[in-house]
């Protein structure tokens, strides 16, 4: 058996070695990653709840595709109109690498679905309580004294728990660098105890951690959102709200459209800045939208995409969720 291995590996050796180095070429990623036109979320059959609103149109949040820097991908993108190589430096946070930053986006978008059902149960009205508060660890700063990683939730300080990333802070404030916390957490199910030893940030106490506050909320609707594992990022934030905003409101704001769009959203309804709006209005024209609504900041670059283009959509921006209802409402 052995000298049948040896003979087929010597008689088949440039073959092999031919294998290794094709594998190496198709998989080998480079520091950069493309973004392509990508699609939309029908976020009308992600949110369900009880005896909400029907609709006649739908909201879908709109994403941009992106493919990992490998060699035939980067050279595809030379060809294929619309793929464009950006730096992973330009798309990561500090420190991080882009699985890293994939991680961290999925807490952002937890935060933006939380913020959505705040700014959608306010705007409409209805009452609604908030029945748990979640503090996740977002980024670590380099200088930190800590165990913690991105994505773990802190369940208590010195054995008291926070409802907010004010509080903590004010906490942290009475102390001085050098000074010791008990840090009670989460982390992938798993409950923890580790120290924070505070360090001195430009004259201020501070624990050297990045923390995003989620909050659950409960309404005789019982509204739920539905996400995928594959899907990260705050920029669905607008849409949601929208969504959640319109089954929970007599009025159908669609008006039997087809709207798909993007946008972060503050608990104040701020809507926000996002990146890659060239490419998702690209999936908006590419699926049929009727309608394509961003953040205010973002209205040119979307204009500049269909200027000169018959393509059949109405593109409109917004600073705030209350201006959102406002453009759809003149529709």
């Amino acid at each position: 058996m052995l000298d049948k291995i040896k003979m087929f590996f010597k008689e088949n050796w440039k073959f092999l070695i031919f294998l290794v180095i094709f594998y190496f070429v198709m998989t080998y990623e480079l520091p950069y990653a493309i973004y392509t036109p990508g699609g939309s979320v029908n976020m009308t059959e992600r949110v369900s709840g009880d005896n909400t609103y029907e609709e006649e149109g739908s909201f879908s949040m709109t994403y941009v595709s992106m493919v990992r820097g490998s060699l035939p991908f980067l050279a595809l993108s030379y060809i294929i109109p619309n793929w464009d190589i950006v730096p992973t430096e330009d798309i990561t946070y500090d420190g991080d690498d882009l699985d890293e930053t994939i991680a961290i986006d999925k807490v952002y978008m937890q935060e933006a679905i939380s913020n959505a059902e705040y700014v959608a149960y306010n705007k409409a009205g209805i009452d609604y309580s908030e029945s748990n508060v979640h503090n996740i660890v977002t980024f670590i700063l380099e200088d930190a004294k800590t165990n913690l990683k991105s994505g773990d939730e802190i369940l208590k300080v010195d054995g008291e728990e926070y409802s907010s990333l004010s509080e903590f802070q004010e906490y942290i404030m009475d102390k001085k660098a050098g000074d010791v916390i008990e840090v009670e957490y989460l982390r992938d199910g798993k409950q923890y105890t580790d120290e924070i030893t505070l360090i001195d940030v430009d004259g201020t106490t501070k624990a050297g951690i990045g923390i995003v506050t989620i909050s659950d909320y409960d309404t005789k609707y019982n509204i739920t959102v539905e996400t995928k594992s594959s899907e990260s990022g705050p920029s669905g934030g607008l849409i949601t709200a929208l969504e959640i905003y319109n089954q929970i409101t007599e009025k159908d704001i669609t008006k039997g459209l087809k709207i798909m769009g993007t946008g972060t959203i503050s608990k104040d309804g701020t809507v926000g800045e996002i990146g890659g709006v060239k490419y998702k209005i690209l999936g908006a024209i590419k699926e049929g939208a009727d309608v394509f609504i961003c953040p205010e900041e973002n209205l040119e670059e979307a204009l500049e995409v269909i200027n000169g283009k018959n393509y059949d959509i109405k593109v409109i921006g917004a600073h705030t969720f209350e201006e959102a209802l406002e453009e759809l409402s003149e529709l």
